[in-house]
Order: structure tokens, then sequence, then C-alpha cells
């Protein structure tokens, strides 16, 4: 099938290695061009001409119509607006430039300023950020929303400075649910030793493992041909991916189990985010919450949209009941435990709290 966009959960290792030769070469590069630019806006200024607007690059690694395709065109027009026209951006999807490891990586070079980023991949250089990536953390996405708009996400994101990034804010490419081509699950008897592909992160390893299934961490490219042929049975994964990879025509049976939610940060290259007026910094900072509304909206609108279209072609969708989730939940525990055992106690307290907090209003 041959789907470069969702190539994110194929990678493996640090996010963040030691920057090139042939990147620091590209950086002075690029820091002479924008050099180049105040110069030419500041003599053009002095003649009463009004200088172009600054580009920066947005790069993304899934299509443009999916669910994240259009939240990053909603935050670009936003941006233009908001900064009247001082800031325009230019989106490259489909990972143009890159996957999201390579994405964040030419970010961190200032090579591009825009991208966004899966916390499974940036757990490999922040800990922390596996807080979010526990299984059945979330119940809704009105929790999510409240938890990652809270103090402790803003404090896990502000550690990605020291990566030369700035995290702006997280948006979600939706809750993950479980497909597969041989019966229905709706327990976890059902799920016992299927060949589940999942991302290559060691808490959804870990999770799978301990929901009874033998997970496989195949890149993600690879996926489809690997249902087609038996090699695998099932995978995890958003209901707008298995619409967009068309898995619909290689499994048969869908089970809402809300197991996991891909939140993903938008990463600003600190070098570009460092020239921009305290102003313009505010704008885009503004134009990022403002989208996270939009980008909640959509995920929650479209997912029934999506989910009649996969009965359409086939699937078989099921729930799990209370008594299964809580057999599912059960068996994670150890897992959750582990997690919490490698970050700040104060830190997983606080998001702790804030989760159970969000849960009861």
């Amino acid at each position: 099938m041959g789907y470069s966009y969702y190539d994110l959960e194929a990678m493996t290792g640090p996010l963040f290695p030691i920057v090139t030769m042939e990147e620091k070469i590209m950086k002075t590069i690029a820091k002479g061009a924008l050099g180049a630019l105040w110069t030419a806006s500041a003599l053009l200024a002095c003649g009463g001409v009004t200088f172009a607007a600054q580009m920066a690059k947005f790069s993304y690694p899934v299509a443009k119509d999916s669910t994240m395709g259009r939240t990053v065109e909603h935050f670009s027009s936003l941006v233009e607006d908001k900064t009247g026209g001082d800031i325009t951006v230019r989106n490259f999807s489909d990972a143009q430039l890159g996957n999201e490891i390579q994405s964040a990586q030419s970010a961190q070079g200032g090579t591009i300023e825009f991208t966004v980023t899966t916390t499974a991949a940036l757990a490999s250089n922040v800990p922390d950020f596996n807080l979010f990536n526990l299984p059945f953390t979330f119940s809704s996405y009105e929790q999510l929303d409240k938890v990652s708009r809270g103090p402790t996400s803003k404090k896990v994101l502000a550690k990605l400075q020291d990566s030369q990034l700035v995290g702006l804010c997280y948006w979600d490419y939706g809750f993950r649910n479980l497909t597969n081509n041989k019966h229905p699950v709706k327990n976890m008897a059902d799920a016992a030793g299927l060949r589940v592909r999942t991302i290559q992160n060691g808490v959804y390893i870990d999770s799978m493992k301990a929901m009874g299934m033998n997970p496989q961490p195949l890149p993600f490219p690879e996926t489809f041909t690997a249902l087609e042929t038996g090699a695998l049975d099932a995978v995890e994964i958003a209901n707008d991916v298995t619409r967009a990879a068309s898995f619909y025509e290689v499994q048969k049976y869908l089970t809402e189990t809300k197991h996991l939610t891909t939140l993903s940060v938008v990463l600003v290259s600190k070098q570009f985010w460092d020239s921009l007026s305290a102003e313009n910094q505010e704008k885009i900072q503004a134009a990022c919450d403002e989208t996270s509304d939009f980008n909640r909206n959509i995920i929650v609108e479209s997912g029934a949209e999506t989910l009649q279209f996969l009965e359409d072609q086939g699937m078989e969708v099921s729930e799990i009941s209370p008594e299964a989730l809580a057999e599912f939940k059960t068996a994670v525990e150890p897992v959750v435990t582990q997690v919490h055992a490698t970050i700040d106690p104060e830190l997983t307290a606080a998001f702790t709290a804030e989760v159970e907090a969000a849960a009861s209003n």
C-alpha cells in the first residue's frame, strides 16, 4: 500500500541525537538567510516600503485531508490572521520533509519552524511524556482536554527547551482501538494471543503484553501487507487511521477499547521562536491554543461518521462491558506502577490529581 505518513510509529532510539556536521552547516546557512531577510526588511522599512511576510514551514506526517491535516491547516490560517500577515505558514503533509522524528530533528536544528510529534516519540528524551502514554488514563476527550491544558502538562512542555525546541500545546489523533481479523474481542480472553501491531514504545509494548496479546512493533508502512498475508492478526490504532490506511479491507472486527490516546505536541524551533517579537509569540501561542479546540471538536464530530463508514465497509463493531474494562485496567496496573517509578513523584501525583479532577467535573 505504501503508506508513508504514519512512519512516525516505526521509529526507535533517541529523538534528538547529537547534531551532525551537515546539520550544523544547514543551520548556519539558515541563520545567514534569516539574517539577510532581517537586513533587507530593515532597509526597505527605512525607504517606506512594507516587506513581505516571514515564511515558516510546518512539517507533519499525515495526509492533508486527515483530522490532523485539517488541524494544521486551521492553525496556519490563524497564525497568518493573528499576526496580520507578518508570518505565513507553508504546510508540508505526508512526511514530505521527513517523518515525525526527522521533522523534530529539523526543527531542533532550525531548518524547519513547526512540526507535530507524538508523546510516545518525545518520551525517548523526556520520560515525563509517558504519563500521557499510560493505558486507560483518559475516558473522554473532555477529560483529556482539561488535563492537557493543565499546569502539569505545561511543566512537561517546558522541558523541551533543553532540546532547542518550544512545546506550544497538545493536539490529538484520537483514542486508539483494537481491530483484528480473527473474531470479535469483548474481553481479555478474546484478546489473548493476538499478534497485534503497536508503536515502538516500551509503554505501548508492555501494555499490550499485560492485556494478553503478542505485540509486534512493526513499521507502519509494512502493516497492511502483514495483515493481508496473515503475519499479523490485529492493530491498535485510532479509527481515523484505520479508515485512512484502508485497514478495513484486511480487518473484520473493531473493538472500541479506547485503551490509549495518540496525544501529540506542537513543536517550534527555539531558534525561530527566539527570533520573534514577544507580541508575535503570544499570537502564535494563542493560535495553537485555539486550534486545540478545533482539533478536539473535529475528532468528536467526525467520530460517529468514521465509525459508520467502517461499518458500511463491513467491519463488525463491538464495545467492551464495564466488567471487561475493569479486567483490562487491572491487568495493566503493573505497567502504570513501573512507569510512575521513572518519573518524579511530585509530578506524578500532580498529574494523577488533575486526571481525577477532570474525570469528576
